[in-house]
């Protein structure tokens, strides 16, 4: 087949059309919102935008959580360049009023990732009311608030930002064995749903939204998050008993995940939006080192 002058036309219009490769992955001059960025993932994925020259407004509803990560960031350079809002995703008022801060104090509002996000363990036949509703106004409704009033706020100024939602490997994973936070798990679900149906609405004003979906890390949130107050002493034996026998290759390092939440708020993802990325080492598609060993599982009756 002929490579006719049409075809070099096509190529250096390639050529013509390349950013920098330096750009791709930069958000120099961009401003962000981070919310859970005071502790774990969320951390992470602030340290990194401002490593790559974003300005960061932090959110969370922990005093101590702000004076270690704040105190943190500004040993490492960016006094100026970061700032904490105290905030509960769970009341739209407050994620409003988030917003208008972080525009008055940087300008402007080009990235918005949502890393809020709470969880505990109980059977779904043990579980509290009021824990369904702390998990779902927390990681379901906090979500929603951000992105309603970000993307308002990016519509009306004609700003094609980029919003990431984290998510979780959780809504298709088999582990627990046996179970222990379906209202997390549902939750989750819920935020990869909510990232498929704004895209539908954003990507006529160039907004893109995606979320990430890890596996298990090792963060602070994590470490603290334990069985349900509401069930008995005996229940939460009973599960920790069960959570002991589920097998996995271990915990991503946090910043494996934090580096895929990053490369979405770059151009890099120009041409991504409504999906949900599952960064879990494979596990999502049960690709895994090693197998649990059958004695692990407890004895049939």
């Amino acid at each position: 087949m002929a490579f006719t002058e049409s075809d070099k036309a096509m190529l250096e219009g390639y050529i013509a059309a390349a950013r920098p490769f330096a750009d791709m992955f930069s958000v120099k001059d961009k401003v962000a919102l981070v919310t859970g960025g005071s502790s774990g993932l969320g951390f992470d994925i602030t340290l990194r935008l401002l490593q790559g020259g974003a300005k960061v407004v932090i959110a969370s509803n922990s005093r101590i959580e702000e004076a270690a990560a704040m105190s943190l960031l500004i040993e490492q350079g960016y006094e100026g360049s970061v700032k904490f809002c105290f905030t509960d995703v769970r009341n739209e008022d407050e994620v409003a009023a988030l917003v208008d801060y972080t525009v008055e104090t940087y300008g402007s509002l080009d990235i918005f990732v949502n890393s809020a996000a709470i969880w505990n363990y109980a059977k779904i036949y043990d579980l509290p009311k009021e824990d369904l509703a702390l998990i779902f106004e927390t990681n379901v409704y906090g979500a929603f608030f951000g992105v309603k009033y970000v993307s308002k706020y990016m519509k009306e100024h004609e700003i094609p930002g980029k919003i990431v939602l984290i998510s979780s490997n959780s809504p298709v994973m088999p582990y627990p064995l046996f179970g222990g936070y379906p209202h997390y798990a549902s939750s989750k679900a819920a935020v990869m749903g909510l990232v498929t149906e704004a895209a539908k609405e954003l990507k006529r004003f160039g907004i893109m939204i995606n979320s990430i979906a890890p596996g298990g890390m090792v963060t602070p949130g994590a470490a603290g998050n334990l069985a349900s107050d509401g069930i008995t002493e005996e229940q939460q034996d009973e599960f920790y008993d069960e959570l002991m026998v589920w097998q996995v290759d271990g915990q991503l390092p946090v910043d494996q995940v934090g580096i895929m939440a990053y490369a979405f708020c770059t151009p890099v993802a120009d041409g991504i939006t409504g999906e949900t990325i599952f960064v879990d080492g494979g596990a999502s598609h049960n690709i895994v080192k090693y197998q649990a060993a059958i004695d692990a599982y407890p004895a049939e009756d």
